[in-house]
């Protein structure tokens, strides 16, 4: 979530890109985030590769590889550029191909693709730089494809968790109060950040939104492995992440110990010109 990484826009302050700290923190329990972590609807899958001339796909930022292993059962090679060590080596047990790298520094060595995908991690990569880069690695008629998941998290455990923060991490990032309307309207200042970014390089049609909706319903047990994997969450000191677990989990078992969770998953999305 968006600074953030699945777990909330960032509207105000720094760009989230500019967070490097925070950007490369979420290696620390790869384990955990590749357990916890939703997959992306099959649908966005197979609208992407549909709407792309080939089946060779760059994926920016690709963590542990959630999202390229779903590319790569539908038939995809996929290349991976990941800044974190630890979530790469995690990647390649899957038997992802991954090369190290922030993508603005990224070495394509000619290479061409024919989708540049990028699951809930966009937000870390600076818009235009990342966007150009993107046109500069894309044969002509080639993809941009970022994707971001957009949960709307219950009240009660909205309230839970910004009291929580509040109370232990006033400083922290993550603030879930910014969800406590539409999430999918609290996102869309991030959604036209990378609009504008892709924009300004003047090297990709107009871009736009696709949504696909879904919902999933968590236990106590898996929302609270998931908690710790948002970003502004992974660099809590123990003692504090314990207390706002024990927040969340407080709030789960008023909701009767599960919550079913809609989310909406949105690519932003255009297509390299065959003249850039």
């Amino acid at each position: 979530m968006p600074t953030l990484s699945q777990g909330q826009p960032d509207t105000s302050g720094p760009e989230p890109y500019r967070h490097r700290q925070t950007a490369e923190s979420f290696g620390v329990d790869a384990e955990r985030y590749d357990r916890a972590r939703p997959p992306y609807p099959q649908a966005l899958v197979d609208r992407i590769i549909a709407a792309s001339p080939g089946r060779y796909i760059l994926d920016v930022g690709a963590g542990t590889g959630i999202e390229a292993r779903q590319f790569q059962a539908a038939g995809c090679t996929v290349l991976g550029v990941e800044p974190d060590e630890r979530m790469a080596a995690f990647a390649r047990r899957s038997r992802i191909e991954v090369e190290v790298a922030r993508f603005e520094d990224w070495q394509p060595a000619g290479r061409q693709f024919d989708a540049v995908i990028a699951g809930t991690a966009w937000h870390w990569v600076d818009p235009v730089a990342g966007a150009a880069k993107a046109a500069q690695v894309l044969r002509p008629g080639g993809r941009l494809a970022p994707f971001h998941h957009v949960p709307q998290l219950p009240v009660q455990l909205i309230d839970a968790l910004a009291e929580a923060l509040h109370r232990v991490a006033p400083d922290s990032p993550f603030n879930p109060g910014l969800l406590s309307g539409s999430a999918v309207d609290a996102y869309q200042p991030l959604f036209a950040k990378i609009a504008d970014g892709i924009r300004q390089t003047g090297s990709f049609s107009e871009p736009e939104q696709w949504r696909f909706t879904w919902e999933h319903t968590y236990s106590r047990e898996e929302w609270l492995d998931q908690l710790p994997t948002f970003g502004g969450l992974t660099q809590l000191p123990a003692d504090k992440m314990a207390e706002v677990l024990n927040s969340a989990r407080n709030a789960i078992d008023e909701l009767g110990g599960h919550t079913t969770m809609p989310y909406t998953s949105v690519v932003i999305t255009a297509t390299r010109s065959n003249t850039a």
